[in-house]
């Protein structure tokens, strides 16, 4: 998005005081493209914010020329041309995704095509945690994506991909015509970034793929470049904090960001612990679906886990402790 139509965005968001930031603003434009016309107490009921903000938010639209009223909001050319800057289409829509656990129609074809893709996959490695969800979960992750409006045009973090959520990702790039405006890999796994190397050369979006091992730290050219991470850090307390952390490290400044986390179910203490760590980084827990995740294999969580969704505030906090020895419920060796 250029620096002006930006800014425009940016004055809305300061005036009507949006604490969900330009990330919020850019849902509210993002409804009224699919949906519009439509009232402002749709939209507040569909996104959940107050009804007196979204009049609000409606009437500095208006006020900049981004939205008219007939029988309800629309975009003007300008809200228009704006939400083509953020890279946002109506090849798929949002406001059609019903469900986060069972895979819609459209996203079924792509079963049988990443099943193929992961015939040769490397092998997964206990001793780093690493378990590999089955074929439907990569696609669920990927359509959920979609569902939180953090695929199209958003600057992704993949932070471990063991999974393949990344080539999930190519397979809808492919099949909808639909982009991310970047995608990053970060894995400690050369086997992981080769494979999924191999399968991007015909892409019109290249992933960076970046050899990351968190116990020396994040690699600095991923610092605050990203909109939305996801990650499926190790079993243990420690090694979620220090995945969850290092990925809040790639985020953009700013409230809103989303962050895609798997976790299983600890015992109770552990539980609060991961819990209170992501009150500690500032970020806002907005969804857990439990029993999302589906393993192949995988004892040491019963096969199953689950997935959070949390959103980043004006207080991250970046200085987490985490005890190093205790990453990984195995010893790497």
């Amino acid at each position: 998005m250029d620096h002006s139509s930006k800014k425009i965005l940016d004055r809305v968001v300061k005036t009507t005081n949006l604490s969900e930031g330009f990330n919020g603003l850019r849902l509210i434009l993002r409804y009224i493209f699919e949906l519009g016309p439509i009232s402002s107490k749709e939209i507040s009921s569909i996104i959940g914010i107050p009804l007196p903000l979204v009049s609000s938010i409606r009437r500095e639209l208006e006020k900049n020329h981004i939205l008219i009223r007939s029988n309800g909001m629309l975009l003007s050319e300008l809200g228009i041309h704006l939400i083509n800057q953020m890279g946002i289409s109506k090849n798929i829509k949002i406001s059609e995704i019903t469900s986060s656990e069972n895979i819609s129609h459209q996203f079924e074809d792509l079963i049988p095509e990443l099943e193929q893709i992961c015939l040769n996959r490397p092998s997964y490695n206990p001793k780093i945690d690493q378990s590999h969800v089955t074929i439907e979960t990569s696609i669920k992750r990927v359509q959920y994506l979609f569902k939180n409006d953090a695929f199209e045009g958003r600057d992704i973090l993949i932070l471990g991909d063991d999974d393949l959520t990344s080539l999930a990702i190519l397979l809808c790039m492919e099949k909808f015509d639909v982009y991310p405006n970047k995608i990053s890999v970060a894995d400690i796994d050369n086997r992981i970034l080769d494979f999924i190397d191999c399968h991007y050369t015909q892409s019109l979006i290249k992933p960076e793929l970046v050899k990351v091992d968190l116990l020396e730290g994040i690699d600095k050219s991923l610092l605050g470049r990203h909109d939305v991470f996801i990650t499926d850090p190790p079993y243990t307390v420690d090694g979620f904090k220090l995945f969850v952390s290092n990925a809040l490290k790639s985020l953009k400044s700013g409230p809103g960001n989303i962050g895609i986390i798997s976790f299983p179910n600890p015992p109770i203490r552990n539980y609060l612990l991961m819990q209170h760590s992501l009150i500690q980084m500032g970020l806002l827990f907005r969804e857990m679906i439990p029993g999302f995740n589906h393993y192949i294999g995988a004892p040491i969580h019963g096969g199953r886990t689950n997935l959070i969704r949390c959103t980043t505030s004006n207080q991250a906090n970046l200085d987490v402790d985490v005890d190093l020895s205790k990453i990984y419920t195995h010893s790497r060796g």
